[in-house]
């Protein structure tokens, strides 16, 4: 078993006082076990260390130790401490609305997203049916008939890569679209608001077009190419934007 961490300046981001403590201390822990920089069975700092580190009280990090135990990161020893879990978040597959406020999370969830829609798309266009392909050219009207509104805008875009993601007829594929959907609606609305009124809507509008007429032709290489460019292209302004949003106040 590996020793106990010393807690360090350099461990853990200072907090920038969201609205619940306990839920920003759990994902800094939650991202330090992803990352490795915790091992499994290692032993996590004292609640003492770490309510010092955070500057809270020991009854938040508590609550945050509390909230990684149930999903599976962390395990508690009655007069031990608390441990890494030897399959550390294995229980449940999530992802974290806060997580894609992080550059370098938002790009380890773009990937798989990029991955996982790009395959149903080349699946899209090899087992759709024609009342798929009806159902999914009027999720891409509906888009396109939303113009400025970017909120409805999302919303619709969201609906017609759902539509992609049944026409590929595996099940699997969907379940994984629906908790994507949930997870990156708050960014891909983000993206809407600031592409309105710029080239960008026009862009995306064309990109979703390449995909229909791909799954239409029946050509699945060119939809897995479709799906894969227009995500890439969301995912680099997302980061773009990102970057350009100023350092919280600590």
């Amino acid at each position: 078993m590996a020793s106990p961490e010393i807690v360090s300046d350099s461990l853990f981001d200072s907090l920038a006082r969201p609205d619940n403590l306990p839920d920003e201390i759990a994902l800094q822990i939650r991202q330090k076990i992803v990352s490795q920089a915790f091992e499994p069975g290692q032993r996590l700092p004292t609640e003492q260390e770490l309510a010092q580190r955070f500057g809270v009280s020991r009854n938040v990090v508590r609550e945050a130790i509390a909230r990684l135990k149930l999903s599976g990161y962390v395990e508690t020893r009655r007069g031990v401490g608390s441990f890494v879990a030897a399959e550390a978040g294995q229980r449940a597959f999530e992802i974290l609305p806060a997580d894609l406020l992080r550059a370098d999370a938002l790009e380890h969830v773009y990937q798989l997203r990029v991955e996982i829609e790009a395959g149903a798309a080349a699946l899209a266009a090899q087992h759709r049916t024609e009342a798929q392909l009806v159902q999914l050219r009027e999720a891409l009207q509906r888009v396109d008939a939303v113009g400025e509104n970017w909120r409805q805008g999302a919303d619709r875009a969201l609906d017609f890569h759902m539509a992609v993601c049944t026409a590929a007829n595996n099940p699997y594929f969907l379940r994984l679209l629906s908790l994507f959907g949930r997870a990156v609606g708050d960014a891909v609305r983000t993206l809407r608001y600031s592409s309105t009124g710029t080239d960008r809507i026009a862009q995306i509008e064309q990109e979703h077009h390449c995909i229909f007429d791909a799954i239409a032709a029946r050509d699945s290489d060119a939809a897995r190419a479709a799906m894969r460019e227009h995500l890439s292209n969301g995912m680099q302004r997302r980061q773009a934007l990102l970057k350009d949003q100023p350092p919280p106040v600590r």
